[in-house]
């Protein structure tokens, strides 16, 4: 299953676990036709409490990395392309791109391109146990700061990705080491997040999130997102990886949902790394003016 992206998972020298800034965003199982539970025996040896409490905790830390810390030449930028697959009918896409101060930290700003003569969208997400997100829709009333129940609808509408898959907040919740697998052909450990309070009330459904962690890389390989049934309700899975550089980023993720067996793939077209990015385009105030990014620098990875 996936031969390409199991071969570089298993040659890379360095795997970087910042790859969850894609979910992340984010992520690599979860592409067949129905989500399927994870086979969890004899592919990876059995945490122990201490253990599994370290790995999680790397985890963590890597993921709310504080940009304010971070030195000068640290920045990214990313373009993408979401395509939606319904179960019936037409291919939706969409354009946009991501960027931060450094990979890996809690800021993320997202610019989303209009459709046809519509005005796009610049998104700033603050990750942490209890996110913010912040939105500018460019009709003259500046940046409004967004509800809880905001971070769980797709930010491009009829798609499926949201605010919350790219911030990956869960990481935060209280979670569970579960047991140890094989996720697409690489040895995993499963950990469960259980929703606080405030994810609660924004998605009564929601039960728990599992995610796949890499045994070696601590890489996150898939997500699962549960509701009132025994299989993920939704799935977002890592598919691809592309070098840019010295970088290693996740070029490819699905998004899908076995309750509409609809499909969002969010595809990296473009990256350029080791930029200098003003801090003021990551505040509400800044969304209204755009990163400038030479074409330049930016690469194609199409």
């Amino acid at each position: 299953m996936f031969p390409k992206l199991i071969e570089i998972l298993f040659f890379l020298p360095v795997f970087p676990r910042w790859l969850l800034l894609l979910t992340l965003g984010a992520l690599g199982g979860g592409l067949s036709a129905q989500p399927k539970v994870f086979p969890a025996r004899g592919f990876a040896k059995i945490l122990t409490p201490e253990k599994a409490n370290e790995r999680l905790e790397r985890f963590r830390e890597f993921h709310g990395l504080n940009p304010s810390t971070e030195a000068f030449h640290h920045g990214f930028l990313l373009r993408f392309r979401l395509e939606h697959y319904p179960r019936r009918g037409e291919v939706n896409t969409r354009e946009g791109s991501l960027c931060g101060l450094a990979f890996g930290h809690g800021l993320i700003r997202l610019d989303l391109m209009g459709e046809t003569d519509k005005k796009g969208k610049a998104f700033l997400l603050r990750n942490g146990p209890e996110p913010e997100a912040w939105l500018n829709s460019f009709d003259g009333n500046g940046s409004k700061q967004l509800e809880n129940t905001d971070l769980f609808q797709p930010f491009a509408p009829g798609m499926g990705h949201t605010l919350f898959d790219l911030m990956m907040p869960f990481v935060f919740w209280d979670g569970r080491y579960q047991k140890s697998g094989r996720v697409i052909g690489r040895p995993s450990h499963l950990f469960e997040f259980s929703p606080p309070a405030w994810a609660s009330e924004a998605v009564p459904t929601l039960k728990k999130i599992r995610l796949a962690l890499d045994d070696v890389y601590e890489a996150p390989l898939r997500v699962e997102f549960f509701g009132r049934r025994g299989v993920p309700d939704k799935t977002l899975g890592l598919v691809s990886l592309k070098k840019v550089g010295e970088t290693w980023i996740a070029k490819t993720l699905d998004f899908r949902d076995a309750l509409t067996s609809a499909r969002t793939r969010f595809t990296v077209t473009a990256a350029a790394t080791d930029l200098d990015l003003g801090r003021e385009v990551f505040t509400p105030a800044g969304l209204a003016e755009t990163p400038k990014v030479s074409e330049e620098l930016l690469q194609s990875i199409e």
